[in-house]
């Protein structure tokens, strides 16, 4: 996680892409050259790491604004993405929003949604639920 904590405090943080950029924010807001930042170690909620991922895995934040051949230039934004509907809010908006707000451009033009594969009874496929098919069954 981007978060910098200022000497130790659990209450100010810095915001940065880097420890670099942190420092220059953390003078900014008036703390010494000298100020001990310490980056969160905790990883991503998945709902919100998964907004990261049409830019962050073709490596975002690295390469942002790199002139030439990197993968970000290559492969982001792409054309389309294919999906369920039941994650629509969850996963697609999520990676709508992010990528326009931190790339400036969305992550894909089009959103093909399929149906999904229901149990017998009608409810959601799902591990936890214990109600899914090995495909080695099938």
């Amino acid at each position: 996680i981007p978060v910098w904590y200022v000497n130790g405090s659990e209450t100010e943080y810095i915001v940065a892409r880097n420890e670099e950029e942190a420092r220059e924010k953390a003078t900014e807001a008036g703390h010494g050259e000298d100020a001990k930042l310490v980056q969160e170690e905790d990883v991503l909620d998945t709902w919100f790491s998964s907004g990261l991922w049409p830019f962050a895995t073709v490596g975002w934040p690295q390469t942002e604004g790199q002139e030439g051949p990197t993968d970000l230039n290559r492969f982001y934004p792409g054309t389309c993405l294919e999906t369920g509907y039941d994650i629509l809010f969850f996963w697609v908006a999520r990676m709508a929003m992010m990528g326009l707000e931190l790339t400036g451009k969305a992550p894909f033009d089009v959103v093909y949604l399929h149906g999904l594969v229901r149990a017998p009874d009608g409810s959601k496929m799902s591990k936890t639920k214990g109600n899914v098919i090995d495909p080695l069954d099938t």
